[in-house]
């Protein structure tokens, strides 16, 4: 082709090739001047009917009239080859300058700013690009920018020759709502407009994943890394900027170009702030400080501030800091714009609880964490059954001072009361305060408490949830032979959500049940649900990357497990998790770096829950790959003397024989497993840490007795 003349453009070289076709820089020979011809692919050229879509879409791309957009020349067609002939930009692709090194913060709002006018002047037009990325904007040599490729765009209103649903564009610049395969219009340029804009501060993409599948649930459910978290001296208004941008509601987010342009010529105007916030809504609700003559009234305080925590969730426009988080702040003296910091919360709520039998008296107060100063601040007193409407004043007096508009609907969802019996309330609280505390006897308490409440409250949707969530943990951690606990998890959960569709802990306890039972699909369908309802479901997510991993999908299943951890850093599961997945891949590298990162976590973790057997032979499994053997023995034999005869724990214990390879001492332990109940074929078969034993006879025989 070099070389070659097609009709009066003379091919001089290649400037490079994507979906829509090869580009190449040609001379036009008749006018004597250097222009870049694009040829459409064959399914473009020889197709009727993509072929009037693309003309219709050129011919609009070339009423465009705007130095930052480059000109469509004409459509030419010779042999049953479509081409276009564009102006040549001579540059380099946005994507390459970000690549080459940061970009001064000037720059980028200057960058920002010419595309933004480009995009203006499109959009009043009724044209949407659909396919806004770095690499589609070349930058010239004297700093000017250049979108590209406007023959991917649509007329509002025009002929709909494509189709709602195709994946016209690229993934990881898709709005959410090109995500849903949606009809498009501006709206979805100005998000993807918002990925650009990240990239240029940040170097990288706020989503990401390494499958498709995977770039749009972050997309559809994630909030990308604060541009705080890495560069702390941008300004304010510019961070602002960026995050209306990538606001994934449309009503939410930049309305049209216009309002852009705006917010960058004053971001110009003012240069950089000494202060900055995360404004996306963000709040993190610590555990209530507990003031109660009682001093085991610890439960009711942090209850109720998860309470909170549940219901502010369920309100997209605010980031809600999960539980997990917050809870590590009981008892601290941080100060609220350290915190702050911390967590990325632009507001942090404390509060303090003073509960003497049926009196109560609650106290809470708002902190804008950026100045450290306090919003409002309110003291509740009553009686215990006063509790319901309290904690509805609560969340309305932070929606209010957060400057959140609600919907009927959200009204209803802050107005709706679980129950309106303060002592099955009350029960319920006392229930999560042992629920959280994992040891067996713990969760057995809880599940008691948990049916009384259901016995003075019937329709108590929340305590049946409770109870499922109980009966799931159960199962999974300490009575893995017993079929009855797994159908009654089931059971419990399929009843709260009769009663309660909107109760994500209750969809998590039956995805987990539903794993165990193998029944996958249904799993899937749970856990998914599960995310849907809370994004900081932390279970639900799990769920996901064990059938991720079960299918021998681990790279989804690392960035599933991944975010289980990013949620709750004690869910020590993942992390062997995560390293059974490198182990099956062969990535000596990133397993070396999971093992390093457990080794740290373990030993803080077990100061803490000395008791938990679990977590001992966990640890010593971790030690046995990383070849401190003295040390993983020690472990071991921890975990055996503080749960001999649970059925997971004999189990736990021959993969750990398995992985310190005596093969006599694994192979006995899973047939005391296999003897005491222990029947998960199917996991067994995918564990990597019985590797070392599975081609033994005796561990072949074993197998075939349990083989369903």
């Amino acid at each position: 082709m070099i070389g070659s003349k097609v009709l009066h453009y003379k091919i001089v070289e290649k400037l490079g090739e994507g979906g829509m076709g090869v580009v190449y820089l040609a001379e036009d020979t008749k006018l004597e001047r250097k222009v870049a011809i694009k040829f459409l692919p064959q399914q473009i050229s020889l197709n009727s009917e993509e072929r009037e879509r693309f003309k219709i879409e050129a011919k609009a791309a070339a009423s465009l009239n705007h130095p930052t957009i480059a000109t469509i020349h004409n459509i030419e067609e010779v042999d049953n080859q479509m081409f276009l002939v564009m102006e040549y930009i001579d540059g380099i692709e946005l994507k390459e300058k970000i690549k080459n090194g940061n970009i001064e913060t000037d720059e980028v709002i200057r960058i920002a700013t010419q595309i933004s006018e480009g995009l203006s002047a499109a959009h009043k037009k009724g044209i949407v690009h659909r396919d806004i990325k770095s690499s589609n904007i070349m930058i010239t040599g004297d700093a000017k920018a250049k979108i590209m490729d406007f023959g991917l765009a649509k007329i509002r209103g025009g002929s709909e020759l494509t189709k709602v649903g195709s994946t016209v564009g690229t993934i990881a610049y898709m709005s959410p709502e090109q995500a849903r395969g949606e009809e498009l219009d501006q709206q979805s340029d100005i998000w993807s407009f918002g990925v650009v804009l990240y990239e240029m501060l940040m170097n990288k993409l706020p989503f990401k994943g390494n499958y498709d599948q995977a770039i749009v649930y972050s997309i559809l459910n994630e909030e990308p890394e604060s541009v705080y978290s890495v560069k702390k001296d941008f300004p304010d208004n510019l961070v602002k900027i960026v995050k209306k941008l990538l606001e994934k509601e449309k009503t939410v987010r930049y309305q049209n170009m216009d309002e852009v342009i705006k917010d960058f010529n004053d971001a110009l105007k003012n240069g950089k702030q000494p202060e900055k916030r995360d404004e996306a809504k963000s709040i993190i609700v610590l555990p209530f400080e507990n003031i109660s003559p009682d001093q085991d009234a610890d439960y009711f305080g942090e209850g109720l501030a998860e309470e909170l925590i549940v219901n502010l969730t369920r309100l997209k426009e605010i980031r809600v800091i999960p539980r997990t988080t917050a809870i590590k702040y009981k008892d601290t003296t941080k100060d609220a714009k350290l915190i702050g910091k911390e967590v990325e919360a632009g507001y942090v709520m404390t509060g303090s609880v003073r509960k003497f039998q049926e009196n109560l008296r609650i106290s809470v107060q708002l902190i804008d964490a950026l100045n450290n100063t306090q919003l409002w601040a309110e003291t509740y007193k009553g009686k215990l059954a006063d509790v319901f409407d309290i904690q509805e004043n609560v969340s309305k007096q932070i929606v209010e001072a957060l400057k959140i508009e609600l919907t009927p609907a959200q009204k209803k969802v802050l107005e709706k009361k679980k129950t309106v019996n303060a002592e099955a309330f009350d029960l319920c609280l006392r229930a999560k305060g042992f629920m959280y505390k994992m040891t067996k006897n713990d969760v057995n308490i809880a599940i008691e408490l948990f049916q009384k409440a259901i016995e003075i409250d019937p329709d108590y949707a929340a305590a049946y949830a409770g109870m499922g969530e109980g009966y799931s943990h159960l199962f999974h951690s300490y009575e893995r032979g017993n079929l009855k606990i797994l159908d009654l998890a089931i059971e419990t959960s399929l009843k709260a959500i009769s009663m309660d569709s909107s109760l994500s802990e209750a969809y998590a306890s039956l995805a987990q049940a539903y794993l165990h039972k193998e029944s996958m699909e249904k799993a899937l369908e749970s856990g998914q649900k599960a995310i849907e309802l809370d994004p900081n479901n932390f279970i639900g997510y799990w769920i996901l990357g064990r059938i991720r991993y079960s299918t021998k999908n681990d790279n989804e299943a690392i960035e599933l497990y991944e975010k289980v951890i990013k949620l709750n850093p004690e869910f020590y599961t993942a992390y062997s998790d995560i390293r059974m997945c490198y182990e099956r891949l062969g990535n000596k590298d990133k397993l070396n770096e999971t093992i390093q990162r457990s080794l740290k976590f373990y030993p803080e973790y077990l100061t803490r829950h000395p008791d938990d057997a679990r977590a001992h032979v966990f640890y010593a499994m971790d030690l046995a790959v990383a070849k401190q053997l003295d040390k993983a023995k020690l472990e071991a034999d921890k975990a055996i003397k503080l749960n001999p005869t649970d059925l997971l724990m004999i189990y736990n214990v021959a993969c750990f024989y398995s992985v310190m390879n005596e093969k006599k001492m694994a192979i006995e332990a899973i047939r005391k497993a296999i003897d005491a109940g222990y029947k998960a074929y199917d996991w067994m078969e995918r564990d990597v840490d019985l590797d070392n034993i599975r081609n033994e006879p005796e561990f072949i025989e074993l197998m075939k007795g349990i083989k369903p």
